[in-house]
């Protein structure tokens, strides 16, 4: 099982300029880590609730700019794994979000990770573009158009969200077809969209109550991506997990996700103030499980 690290859900105050990209991919390859991810959110509505589940009391987390974090980080390194967890997709246009793609996984010789999910905040996504009641749907169009700019010179299209007339898209990506796409979302429905359209799966374990039954979450998801995939003419092994986890992981807990057939543990990272701390940080887990 690869194993990464996913920068932290919130910086420590508000408001915080995170700790920047470039240094945390670069010591985080050193030290021998697979790959990094960044999630994204552009905005924090204040007026709105947190998350029903409780994962954001205090409402939607603060973020560093996702795409610019990556573009740092790929800059800087030349072996780890650069991605997404996750992007929401309503709150993109998918052709220019198709082009910065495919440029990111060009210059980096292949190495963006995709994960893709529709949002939480309404504010947050329809002030940004996205129809909130439709955004699955309108992510699937997405997707497909994206799919379809990265592997043809001619791409049209006729949908509910996108009339697109005959176009070309360029660069191509570097990974053929295209970067893999992880779903992150731990909806029943989340598995037939990934046998559908994706590459994988990206749930996220980071609160003491999912992340005890991760594993066995992980291994029911598995169960079912497989049935779904046999179905639909497949290859199960084709689709991937990858499950973001808290910081405390132990060995034990990554062997566990491992066992249950997960194939990339992404550890998130606590929240700290200056670079060296985030040295440390990276220091420190990396001595417990790498």
């Amino acid at each position: 099982m690869h194993i990464g690290v996913n920068r932290p859900l919130r910086p420590p105050a508000y408001p915080a300029a995170d700790i920047d990209a470039a240094v945390i991919a670069r010591h985080a390859e050193a030290l021998g880590f697979e790959s990094i991810f960044y999630g994204e959110h552009p905005i924090r509505p204040l007026d709105e609730p947190g998350m029903a589940a409780g994962s954001y009391s205090d409402g939607v987390p603060l973020f560093q700019d996702a795409l610019v974090a990556l573009a740092r980080a790929s800059a800087v390194t030349s072996r780890i794994k650069i991605g997404s967890g996750v992007f929401n997709l309503p709150e993109h246009n998918a052709i220019l979000f198709a082009k910065q793609i495919a440029s990111l996984d060009l210059y980096s010789n292949g190495r963006v990770v995709l994960g893709l999910s529709v949002g939480w905040s309404e504010i947050e996504v329809t002030l940004l573009g996205g129809n909130f009641a439709r955004r699955w749907e309108q992510t699937r169009e997405a997707i497909l158009l994206m799919q379809a700019l990265w592997t043809k010179e001619r791409v049209e299209m006729k949908g509910e969200f996108y009339d697109v007339p005959p176009v070309l898209c360029h660069p191509k990506p570097a990974s053929k077809p295209w970067p893999p796409i992880l779903i992150g979302s731990r909806h029943a429905n989340a598995f037939a969209r990934i046998v559908e359209y994706a590459d994988g799966w990206m749930p996220a374990f980071v609160r003491p109550e999912t992340m005890a039954n991760g594993p066995e979450a992980v291994r029911s998801g598995r169960r079912k991506l497989d049935e779904l995939a046999r179905a639909a003419g497949r290859d199960p092994s084709s689709l991937h997990i990858a499950a973001i986890i808290k910081d405390d992981a132990t060995i034990d807990d990554l062997r566990r996700f491992e066992d249950a057939g997960c194939d990339r543990a992404i550890i998130s990272l606590p929240a700290v103030e200056t670079e060296d701390k985030a040295r440390d940080v990276l220091d420190r887990l990396a001595d417990r499980v790498l």
